[in-house]
């Protein structure tokens, strides 16, 4: 890349930055892409007069909480880098690190509702936690600008996809619409820039913040791939095709970056993988980890059963000793004890407290008595209206959960494919 190039980039942004009204979005991975986009935008305000920097400009970054822990180290650092220079130079930008209300993390979704680790052809994770969080982001702060303008570091010459996707969308003014947010209108920058042409800006020039990018070269050299891009509608690559993303994926065959990066010296990654083929081997319906029935009561591999949930969490507790790593937080393991009152065959209410206990990590008591009170008046209930114990015990645990995120809608549902969980235990002899 000429330097021209680079300065008809930046000279494009600092005119659509005093020209345009609208507020800015940035997305930012931490990645190749994602820096060099970046540090132009930072340039290109670095640029207009210091009475002209009003625009509200927003760098959006999304931490799954399942990232590979050296790209959150290096992401967390470069956060903290731009927020400091933004403050100390008056340019109106700040940082926002985003994550996954914890009742849609991934140990809740897992271990909690049971859902089978991510494949192909379900791969809940992306919306769930790249996705929502920056759509949900942006949806706040329209109400309150009308429009903005959201610059991403996607480049054609990514993949033979990704061009062809950039290509079919018309564009006005340089810009194209988002597709699920409308008033949301994405610039790409650096769209059609080559690999190479962007390492060779970033190792070339410092970046605005502080710091080259030697570092960050130097993690992709250990790892061998390139880093998921920051992700706001299903167009985007997932984490997959070896790019860097969370050690939990098991959408690939192999975590390459794992794999390299636990060659070049990151021991963390060896426990991580490991887990990794664990979460392989509660997925595949042979093992004897999942349902038979699926949630609506259909045949077919349906979620982990509750004792693969127990015995998962056992072994993500170990998993947290052996890293030193903070993979759950207690408000997680909250949200997993009410989801196992849900389940078929359900928690009696304390089991995540006895695997806790047993494990020596976040105490959480239990009143035996006042539980033991309530079992009996629940027998009772459920033996006066003909259904299981059981079954009463998920309905109420499901109305709880519904009252607790003040919503009412699919409850009639849920409640109904309990009671049809009642009719096939009864109908196979099933006892309470």
């Amino acid at each position: 890349m000429t330097a021209s190039t680079y300065q008809e980039i930046r000279n494009n942004l600092r005119e659509l930055y005093l020209e345009d009204p609208r507020p800015w979005l940035v997305g930012f991975s931490g990645g190749k892409d994602s820096t060099m986009l970046a540090s132009l935008v930072f340039d290109a305000i670095l640029s207009v007069s210091a009475e002209q920097r009003h625009k509200p400009v927003a760098i959006l970054c999304t931490d799954t909480r399942v990232e590979i822990p050296a790209i959150v180290e290096m992401v967390e650092s470069t956060l903290a880098r731009m927020h400091r220079f933004s403050q100390q130079n008056g340019l109106n930008i700040k940082v926002h690190l985003l994550k996954p209300p914890p009742e849609q993390s991934f140990w809740v979704n897992i271990i909690g509702r049971g859902y089978p680790p991510p494949n192909r052809t379900f791969r809940w994770c992306t919306q769930r936690m790249k996705i929502d969080p920056v759509n949900d982001f942006v949806k706040q702060r329209i109400g309150h600008w009308g429009e903005a303008i959201l610059h991403l570091g996607a480049r054609r010459a990514e993949s033979s996809t990704r061009a062809q996707t950039m290509a079919d969308i018309e564009t006005r003014n340089g810009l194209r619409r988002h597709p699920d947010l409308p008033r949301v209108w994405v610039s790409n920058p650096i769209e059609f820039l080559s690999t190479e042409e962007v390492w060779a800006y970033l190792l070339q020039k410092p970046n605005p913040w502080g710091g080259d990018n030697r570092a960050l070269y130097k993690l992709y050299a250990n790892a061998s791939n390139g880093e998921c891009p920051i992700q706001i509608d299903t167009s985007t690559p997932s984490c997959g095709n070896s790019r860097f993303g969370c050690w939990t994926c098991t959408v690939v065959e192999h975590d390459k970056a794992g794999e390299g990066l636990l060659a070049a010296g990151d021991e963390r990654m060896e426990h991580l993988l490991a887990f990794r083929e664990t979460l392989l081997e509660f997925r595949d319906p042979a093992n004897g980890w999942r349902d038979n029935r699926r949630m609506n009561g259909n045949e077919g591999p349906g979620p982990l059963t509750i004792e693969a949930r127990r015995e998962l969490l056992k072994r993500l507790l170990t998993l947290q000793e052996e890293t030193g790593l903070t993979l759950m937080t207690p408000e997680e393991l909250l949200l997993i004890q009410q989801l196992w009152k849900v389940a078929r065959d359900p928690d009696d209410g304390w089991g995540v407290a006895r695997i806790v206990n047993k494990q020596r990590g976040v105490v959480m008591n239990a009143d035996l008595n006042e539980l033991n009170r309530i079992r009996e008046l629940e027998e009772k209930i459920a033996q006066k209206f003909g259904i299981r114990a059981d079954t009463l015990r998920r309905m109420l645990a499901k109305v709880e959960e519904y009252s607790e995120s003040h919503r009412a809608h699919g409850l009639p549902d849920d409640l109904l494919n309990i009671l049809k969980d009642d009719l096939e235990a009864q109908a196979t002899g099933t006892k309470d």
